[in-house]
């Protein structure tokens, strides 16, 4: 198994984070802020040593190791404790679409290879109630955890892309909101929350792919959905697999934006 190390980094993201979450402040080089979009929000007080959940969404059909990876969102949370000393304590859970508790969550994890997905309508109203509330999701398209990149990743319109999407724009769910999707250019905030991408995503996971950017749907101004084709998170599940750690700073980046958002509040109803 190859070994993977941890890098150890001084946090040295916005004044944001620093106060709301206490993270150890003796930052060397200057950042640009987490930006948040939209100013007006219902502010929620973090409670100290309540733990924040990053849910690994569970469907019908889908096949351990191949659909998803059992270890994954385990392993990102270790990666991020471990590389920014955050004090906020951070665990991952495994739950479906419809249960309550997704309401907490700090963030949605959603993966697929090739399975026909079944969402029930009660799965599709609890997606809809989190997004509309203040929630991230990420989700990707992964290969199979025993894959040598025979197989072509990051490539358009595969199984998972197509019924991904199409659940998003059920009227159900986001409806004609789940179809505005655009690029995530190499400027996003994302890509400088704690480590920086200067080149955008990375893009190791990928094999003779046609894909090289992220998409996301916009929600009243802040991030809702964060969709991949680029076989990113198959790193995190993957402890045998070599060149983790940059696979893994993104996805750390992913939650730090996630806290950012969680700690700004819901954004606020709009007002006629």
């Amino acid at each position: 198994m190859a070994t993977v190390h941890y890098p150890i980094r001084r946090p040295s993201t916005s004044l944001l984070l620093t106060l709301l979450l206490a993270i150890p402040a003796l930052a060397q080089d200057e950042r640009p802020p987490i930006s948040i979009p939209q100013p007006e929000r219902q502010r929620v007080t973090p409670v100290p040593g309540t733990p924040l959940t990053i849910v690994q969404v569970s469907y019908r059909e889908a096949i351990k190791e191949r659909d998803y990876l059992s270890q994954a969102v385990q392993e990102l949370v270790t990666f991020t404790r471990i590389s920014t000393q955050l004090e906020v304590p951070m665990h991952s859970r495994v739950l479906t679409l419809d249960d309550p508790q997704i309401a907490d969550a700090l963030m949605l994890y959603m993966t697929g290879f090739d399975c026909v997905m079944q969402i029930s309508d009660t799965e599709k109203k609890g997606l809809a109630r989190y997004l509309r509330r203040g929630g991230l999701l990420f989700a990707e398209d992964i290969l199979p955890l025993e894959t040598n990149f025979r197989t072509s990743a990051g490539v358009a319109g595969t199984p998972f892309d197509r019924q991904f999407k199409a659940l998003l724009k059920d009227p159900q769910v986001l409806g004609i909101d789940g179809g505005r999707w655009r690029k995530l250019p190499k400027n996003d905030p994302l890509y400088s929350a704690y480590f920086d991408f200067p080149d955008g995503p990375p893009l190791s996971g990928t094999n003779r792919g046609n894909v090289f950017a992220l998409e996301a749907i916009e929600l009243k101004g802040r991030i809702a959905v964060i969709f991949s084709d680029l076989n990113i998170s198959w790193f995190w599940g993957n402890l045998d697999a070599e060149g983790r750690d940059r696979s893994l700073q993104f996805g750390t980046n992913l939650l730090i934006c996630a806290l950012a958002q969680k700690y700004a509040g819901r954004p606020l109803p709009f007002r006629r």
